[in-house]
């Protein structure tokens, strides 16, 4: 029996051992399982990471409203709360951030209109859109053309949707950003350079061992496949 033999050292620093040839319709499988489970396990922690974002805006903007003496804390509020968050529970709330989620629930105050296919990165940079129409067209665009944070930020920032308005040839405009988003699509190991979400996890150093452990894995599968 054909055996094929991947020499990439794994996470221990041993050679993975001998595959039977036979038994690559079962590896096939296991790799799509394992590749969906991880899916999941991102789209759980997406959902969460926008909810908590969400509510931590509300209570921050509930407060600032709630009268004379709450407003005396001024410009003092995010800050202090920064301070104390961060050091309980890492960068990802620090001052910068909240005043990210603060944003947050300004721009979008009701959370049955959100869509929950987005992340906490596409949010933020949606929340950069000062125009409402132009804000929720690139929410609901994100959604149904399945864009990554990076797709999303390059049509943003390509002006997309006001070209397409002026646009006399709207179909023109739409194969172009088809074209540019080309060079854009996301590797499967993208979640885990994404430092806003290692912040929120209160992981910012992880990035990079996991993305070393997960090319180390992907070499030997690939090698003995």
């Amino acid at each position: 029996m054909t055996r094929k033999t991947a020499q990439h050292p794994d996470g221990d620093g041993k050679t993975a051992a001998a595959v039977p040839a036979g038994l690559t319709p079962l590896l096939g499988a296991l790799r799509q399982l394992i590749a969906d489970s991880r899916q999941q396990v991102l789209r759980a922690v997406d959902s969460v990471q926008v909810q908590t974002c969400w509510h931590i805006g509300q209570h921050i903007v509930e407060f600032e409203q709630g009268g004379a003496q709450r407003a005396a804390y001024g410009q003092r509020l995010l800050p202090q709360l920064g301070q104390a968050l961060a050091a309980e529970f890492g960068k990802g709330f620090d001052e910068r951030n909240l005043r990210h989620m603060r944003a947050f629930f300004q721009r979008f105050p009701i959370w049955n209109a959100l869509r929950s296919e987005l992340s906490w990165t596409h949010y933020r940079l949606l929340t950069r859109v000062d125009n409402e129409e132009a804000r929720l067209w690139y929410m609901r665009e994100a959604v149904d053309q399945n864009w990554s944070t990076r797709a999303l930020e390059r049509q943003i920032g390509t002006l997309y949707y006001e070209r397409l308005l002026l646009s006399q040839d709207k179909a023109a405009v739409s194969a172009e950003a088809k074209d540019n988003l080309a060079t854009l699509a996301q590797s499967p190991r993208a979640f885990v350079r994404d430092p806003v979400m290692l912040e929120f996890l209160g992981l910012p150093n992880a990035g990079k061992l996991l993305e070393s452990h997960l090319k180390s894995a992907e070499a030997v599968v690939t090698e003995m496949c």
